[in-house]
C-alpha cells in the first residue's frame, strides 16, 4: 500500500475519473444511457460473484450474495424500461476486458481485497449518479421512482463496501486475508469471553452482603 499522500492522490484521481465519466454519460441519449446502465449492472454482478466465491467468511458471503441478487434485479428492471421505450431495439452491451484480467487474480492478501473493493466503490458511486441522471431526465413518473430506488440501492452498497475498505485498509496489506480474518475472529471471541467473565464477577460482587 502506498503512503498516505499517494493514497490521497489516488482517491482524488478516482473522483476525477468518475466526474469525467459522468460528463460523458450525461451527454448521451436516453437509449445509450440505459444500455450503459445495463452493461454496468452485468459487470457489477460478475464482480460480486467473484467476491462471493472468494471471500473467506460466511458474513461477507451473505452480503455479497444479496448484492448479486440486487444487481440482477436492477439489470432486469432497466432492461424492461429499455424494452418499453425502444421495443424494436436491443441494448448495446459493452463488456470491459478489465474484468477478465481482474478475475485471473487470486484473493489472497488484504491488498488484493482492497484493490477489488476500491473498484466496487467506484462502480457503486458511478451507478448511483447514473441513476440520478436517468431519474432527472425521465418523463415517466413510474420510471422516475424506479431509478430513484435503484440509486438508493447503489448508495447502500457503496456504504457497506466503503466500511469494509476502511476497516481492512488499517490492517497489514500484505497479510494473508484468510489468516488475518481468523485472527480477528479469535480476538473478538477472546474479548467477548473476557467481557462475559467481567460481567459475571461484577454481578457476584454486587450481591455480596
Amino acid at each position: 500500500m502506498g503512503s498516505p499522500i499517494e493514497e490521497f492522490m489516488r482517491e482524488v484521481d478516482v473522483k476525477e475519473q468518475i466526474r469525467e465519466r459522468l460528463k460523458r454519460i450525461a451527454s448521451l441519449s436516453l437509449k445509450d444511457i440505459l444500455a450503459y446502465a445495463i452493461s454496468c449492472e452485468k459487470e457489477a454482478t460478475k464482480l460480486y460473484m467473484f467476491l462471493y466465491e472468494n471471500v473467506p467468511t460466511q458474513y461477507q458471503k451473505e452480503y455479497f450474495k444479496q448484492f448479486i441478487d440486487t444487481e440482477r434485479s436492477h439489470d432486469e428492471k432497466v432492461e424492461r424500461i429499455f424494452k418499453t421505450l425502444f421495443p424494436n431495439e436491443e441494448p448495446k452491451i459493452v463488456e470491459s476486458g478489465m474484468w477478465r484480467k481482474l478475475f485471473e487474480r487470486k484473493l489472497k492478501t488484504v491488498k488484493d481485497y482492497l484493490d477489488i473493493l476500491k473498484i466496487a466503490m467506484e462502480s457503486e458511486k458511478l451507478a448511483e449518479e447514473m441513476y440520478l441522471i436517468l431519474q432527472k431526465h425521465s418523463e415517466n413518473l413510474e420510471h422516475k421512482r424506479i431509478f430513484m430506488r435503484l440509486a438508493n440501492d447503489e448508495k447502500e452498497h457503496y456504504m457497506f463496501v466503503a466500511k469494509e475498505y476502511d476497516f481492512y485498509r488499517k490492517l497489514k496489506a500484505e497479510s494473508e486475508l484468510k489468516e488475518l480474518i481468523s485472527e480477528i475472529a479469535r480476538e473478538k471471541e477472546k474479548e467477548k469471553k473476557q467481557n462475559t467473565e467481567k460481567d459475571s464477577y461484577t454481578q457476584i460482587y454486587s450481591q455480596t452482603p
